[in-house]
């Protein structure tokens, strides 16, 4: 326990001089989470004590914070209104704790967005993200083996492995194994040596091993998408082409799966019979009572935090969860910054723009590139006497596989919370914000004269 006791006071100290390393504290502290391991760990309250230590740190260094100007600012802001509107309205005293934990969690977006700024850092990040899910799993690992009937690693009730406290739950505690896969593949095909390749190797059959263990049929399905999802983005050519490529790897895939141990095919083959499976069923029922409280309040919903009051089952949909808790307006605004954080990457999927045949080659006017301040695209002004062409360097392949990283696991964990309620947790506006960081790392415009 002293150890943790160090970590955090290390880590308020790390977040006022350096805000990278506050972030990177901050997130093992959530992912780790030593008040589950040691409940007296709680009357330092660690998680204030390093929020308050990353406000201080990116007030007093704002100057090295990212300048860009996103529009999800707006729209996060604009669902953080809807939240409060509806509570005062509908349920006032919840109002300062509903608050408070939402802040928390935009507060991750704001860190992220503003303090990612270069490839190393995004590396630096997940590779510490990568060892303290290693040493959750492997964790696991080791009190099976030496308690096989008596580990708490095992849901007693169905047998399928689980995780401490947060994570006592066999989907929670698989999807927590997933969520660095795709950079320790990253770390493979990148210029690293061999140590890095060969620890990330290690790593990944353990958190593959531990997935199995859970007996999470979400989780299992979304590791292969992962895989299919990053060899498809990697690969070179038109949508077509990579069409194909895809395709490819899903029947690879799928004859892999073939060879899986007996409990883990039963377990995939339920998602084929989803009509008859109690759980789904439960679940569609969910959803349809959060339709139904947009029926009866459908300008603010019932509130934020406020779905147990109305139904007895969770709404296993945080999309759902959103929409009944902030209404349509609230599940607009979040479903419109999705949109824009897939729109972040669509510069490095780009190929760099080259000058056509048609214009003149010795033009007696100046041509200025203007870069346009969300998607870098050029805007011309003609002035006189000689051409300035401007064009964008190509994708450096080591940013775009840091890039397409990030991209699959935003597009991993928004999957799993259509069936999750994490409408409103950290780590779904931690990935927004990681989204938005990618901006730091597009490709420079670069300007040649001729003429």
């Amino acid at each position: 326990m002293a150890f943790a006791y160090l970590f955090y006071f290390s880590s308020f100290i790390a977040s006022i001089v350096n805000p990278f390393w506050g972030l990177v504290g901050l997130i093992v502290s959530v992912l780790i989470r030593f008040q589950d391991r040691f409940p007296a760990i709680a009357s330092i309250k660690p998680f204030s004590l390093l929020f308050l230590g990353m406000i201080i740190g990116c007030i007093v260094n704002k100057d090295k914070l990212a300048k860009h100007v996103w529009k999800q600012d707006q729209l996060l802001l604009g669902m953080l209104g809807m939240s409060v509107f509806g509570l005062i309205l509908l349920n006032p005293g919840d109002l300062i704790v509903q608050t408070w934990e939402f802040v928390s969690s935009l507060a991750f977006y704001f860190f992220a967005s503003r303090i990612m700024q270069t490839r190393q850092q995004f590396a630096i990040l997940f590779g510490v993200m990568s060892c303290c899910i290693v040493f959750m799993g492997y964790e696991a690992i080791v009190d099976v083996a030496r308690n096989p009937e008596t580990s708490q690693f095992i849901d007693p009730r169905n047998g399928r492995w689980q995780g401490l406290g947060y994570y006592q739950n066999a989907n929670e505690f698989g999807q927590l194994m997933i969520t660095t896969l795709p950079f320790l593949f990253a770390a493979l095909l990148m210029k690293s040596n061999i140590l890095i390749k060969l620890g990330a190797i290690c790593f990944m059959v353990v958190l593959v091993f531990v997935v199995g263990k859970t007996g999470s049929r979400t989780v299992m399905v979304l590791l292969g998408l992962m895989v299919v999802g990053t060899i498809t983005l990697r690969g070179s050519g038109n949508v077509i082409k990579k069409g194909i490529t895809g395709g490819g790897m899903a029947i690879i895939v799928l004859f892999g799966l073939s060879f899986a141990p007996g409990p883990i095919q039963d377990r995939l083959q339920t998602v084929l019979d989803a009509g008859s499976d109690k759980s789904f069923q439960g679940r569609t029922r969910a959803w349809d009572q959060g339709f139904q409280m947009v029926s009866w309040y459908p300008l603010t919903g019932v509130g934020k935090g406020q779905w147990n009051k109305y139904h007895g089952l969770m709404p296993h949909n945080s999309y759902v969860q959103i929409m009944a808790e902030l209404g349509p307006i609230g599940i607009f605004l979040f479903l419109w910054c999705l949109r824009l954080c897939f729109e972040e990457f669509k510069p490095f999927f780009i190929e760099p723009e080259t000058k056509s045949d048609s214009d003149p080659p010795n033009s007696l006017s100046v041509q200025t590139a203007e870069v346009h301040p969300v998607w870098g695209t050029q805007l011309s002004k003609t002035n006189s006497e000689q051409v300035i062409e401007s064009s964008t360097e190509p994708v450096d392949p080591q940013t775009k596989t840091i890039v397409i990283a990030v991209l699959v696991v935003m597009a991993a964990w928004l999957t799993y919370i259509f069936l999750g309620n994490q409408g409103y947790a950290v780590w779904t506006y931690f990935y927004i914000g990681l989204c938005c960081a990618v901006r730091s790392l597009r490709p420079k415009q670069i300007a040649v004269q001729s003429g």
